[in-house]
């Protein structure tokens, strides 16, 4: 007899890219691969990638104004409800949870962070609590991520941070191996950052540690991969600080490319700090690099520390301190046995504990499967 579905439920779905995307995408494919039926109701692609195509699980698609979208993507999962009874309805976020119709289906919600302000409005806390007494269980991304989400629930919802899992990563093509080896010319220390370019990712603090880097390790290189809103100011910091030579702009990058970077540089910097209500809730780039053996400098505020194991696979500072950003990084390029043993590290504990099929079982006992 065939297994009931389980419904995946989110506003937030490849091909449109992010880390919430990344993650509900990676979800249905361990669903699928550990025999799992799964139907996914997703919001509208955003961006101009083409609709995944897939015989292993049904997707539907929901667009037009938020009140319409909402109520079509309700109805059509009340009709799967009746029709299925499914084992579980998965949620990207608690916004999801409130566009389900009534059911004794039970429902995990996944929470990474930014969607719980530290001073909401009495409507949006309102509209938190109401969504999580729904929910039978709560997965967070992080500790840090567990805290913000404790106040919301109701007694006796299950609240348990499982982090963010990880598919196999791509090898590096040698096309980009050939172009980063003719980018940095043989030159090291070789600093990454991947990310959106935004305040919260610390990349000006990078950029003011590199004069003092530059004394002592000559031949330092900087490679930024992203785009986001702060590139022209981050430009105009490289330029007036007199390092923009050692700083490489690559835009967004394809994962080929991501993966030749991890694999060059010697350390992943993004040591993000809190700027307002905005701050990393985990962190899966961090956990990218781990799988290319490359050791992280994260910050200390958010559900990083989840992610970089301080001293083990890397290290945290104070991601609003640029003089504690410099020292952190000056420390870690001072031993570079030491920080290659922390890029082993990372890789073992990586494939370890944040494997999907290490970690899709904890998301399912959650719920009771």
């Amino acid at each position: 007899m065939t297994k009931p579905p389980i419904l995946l439920v989110t506003q937030n779905f490849p091909p449109d890219t992010g880390g919430i995307q990344a993650l509900m995408g990676a979800l249905t494919q361990a669903l699928v691969q550990s025999g799992h039926p799964v139907e996914v109701f997703a919001d509208r692609i955003r961006g101009d990638g083409a609709d995944i195509e897939s015989r292993d699980f049904a997707l539907r698609r929901f667009g037009g104004p938020r009140p319409l979208r909402r109520l079509v993507k309700r109805l059509a999962v009340a009709r799967a409800v009746a029709r299925h009874r499914p084992q579980v309805i998965l949620c990207d976020s608690w916004k999801s949870v409130e566009t389900l119709p009534s059911s004794p289906t039970p429902i995990l919600a996944l929470a990474h962070g930014m969607e719980f302000p530290a001073s909401p409005s009495p409507r949006k806390e309102g509209r938190i609590r109401r969504a999580l007494a729904r929910a039978t269980a709560v997965a967070p991304n992080s500790r840090y991520t567990a805290g913000l989400v404790q106040p919301y629930l109701s007694p006796g919802t299950a609240c348990v941070p499982i982090g963010l899992p990880i598919p196999p990563q791509p090898a590096p093509g040698r096309a980009e191996q050939l172009y980063l080896r003719d980018l940095a010319g043989g030159r090291a220390p070789l600093l990454l950052t991947i990310g959106r370019l935004e305040p919260r990712k610390g990349i000006d603090a990078v950029l003011r540690s590199l004069p003092g880097l530059v004394a002592r390790h000559p031949g330092l290189q900087y490679l930024i991969a992203g785009e986001g809103p702060d590139r022209p100011r981050l430009e105009a910091m490289a330029r007036a600080l007199g390092v923009a030579d050692r700083v490489h702009w690559l835009g967004r990058v394809e994962e080929a490319m991501k993966a030749a970077l991890f694999r060059a540089a010697d350390l992943f910097v993004m040591p993000t700090r809190r700027e307002g209500d905005s701050v990393e809730g985990f962190g899966l780039v961090y956990l990218e690099a781990a799988w290319h053996g490359l050791p992280a400098l994260a910050g200390i505020d958010g559900g990083a520390a989840d992610a970089v194991e301080h001293g083990v696979t890397g290290a945290l500072c104070d991601g609003a301190d640029p003089a504690a950003v410099e020292a952190a990084i000056a420390d870690l390029l001072a031993a570079p046995d030491r920080l290659k043993d922390m890029g082993a590290q990372a890789a073992a504990r990586v494939r370890s504990d944040f494997a999907w099929d290490r970690t899709l079982p904890r998301y399912l006992e959650l719920v009771g499967l």
